[in-house]
């Protein structure tokens, strides 16, 4: 079985239900994410392991023996097992059915898809225990990841892992966005796509049951733009080529690049999501095209060009 193990870097974003609550409430509102990490870190972000899930149960089914002490809430799309108990339980069940919805939305899928299971632990020693024995992963700034796991009768559904701390709700967006491009394209999809969007969507936020995009992270922003000065910055032309392996070993540039890439080509004409040329190339790869042939077909085919507006739009690119 491939396991999809994923690190998420540390903004010190935080973006949680404005009051607490224990009941799931028609409606919560979430903040915009304050980010005041001085420096980002990057590790090794993400890796297609084989490896097999520790427990065998449905999603959505029984508690396994593993999480009997873990609270248990099963409402929509997914099962959730808080260690922190009800309060955090019922958040974190709102929170990923929400942002299932919209991203659902945003995509315009509505197509029927399968439960999934979300752990978070109160600690992070035994979130780190859990994800060395399931995905043999053991880098110190890990901090969530999605997988495969397997029922009882041979069924396969995505499992989300995390851990209690500032920069949950930004974990789980992530995540989440993982799982859901998943069911929107398969297996696929190109690897700068997948990481650049999950990490645009983790400053998302939802108010009033719409989801708002394009929160700018003020360090990924500096980050980038001191590569670009450095002239570091990956070009497009090598990293839409880019396979896992070859993306995962430059983690401090390449998910960057691939965060700044997916902000340029979603808003350098100010349109949305389903006027834009993304929507466009979304509909390439579902129809199995070239990705990178489709890449200039959509966005420009003289390279050099498209490379220059990309360098230009970042270094005039200011947090809002």
């Amino acid at each position: 079985m491939k396991i999809h193990a994923e690190a998420i870097h540390d903004t010190g974003g935080r973006v949680e239900p404005v009051h607490p609550i224990i009941e799931v409430p028609a409606l919560v509102l979430i903040r915009r994410p304050e980010y005041g990490a001085a420096v980002l870190r990057y590790v090794i972000m993400g890796l297609w392991l084989l490896a097999l899930a520790p427990q065998k149960t449905k999603a959505g089914g029984e508690t396994p023996p593993l999480f009997d002490d873990f609270y248990n809430v099963s409402i929509g799309q997914y099962q959730v097992l808080s260690q922190a108990g009800r309060a955090l339980g019922n958040n974190t069940s709102w929170f990923m059915n929400q942002m299932l919805l919209q991203y659902s939305k945003f995509f315009a899928n509505w197509q029927p898809k399968e439960r999934a299971r979300v752990i978070v632990f109160s600690n992070l020693a035994d979130f780190r225990q859990y994800a060395a024995t399931t995905t043999r992963q053991t880098h110190t700034t890990l901090a969530g990841f999605c997988h495969l796991a397997t029922d009882t009768d041979g069924n396969r559904f995505f499992e989300l892992v995390t851990y209690n701390h500032d920069n949950l709700w930004a974990v789980l967006a992530h995540e989440g966005f993982h799982q859901f491009i998943y069911y929107e394209l398969g297996p696929n999809v190109p690897i700068w796509f997948n990481e650049g969007f999950a990490q645009y969507f983790e400053t998302s936020y939802i108010l009033q049951s719409k989801l708002h995009v394009g929160a700018i992270n003020k360090p990924m922003l500096q980050h980038v733009q001191n590569l670009l000065r450095a002239q570091k910055l990956v070009s497009i032309a090598n990293l839409i080529q880019m396979d896992q392996p070859t993306f995962y070993q430059d983690p401090q540039r390449t998910y960057p690049t691939g965060w700044a890439l997916v902000h340029f080509l979603l808003h350098r004409e100010g349109n949305t999501y389903r006027d834009s040329d993304v929507r466009k190339y979304v509909a390439d790869l579902k129809l199995r095209k070239d990705p990178v042939t489709s890449f200039y077909n959509r966005f420009g085919r003289d390279r050099p060009a498209l490379q220059q507006e990309f360098e230009r739009y970042l270094a005039g690119l200011k947090a809002r």
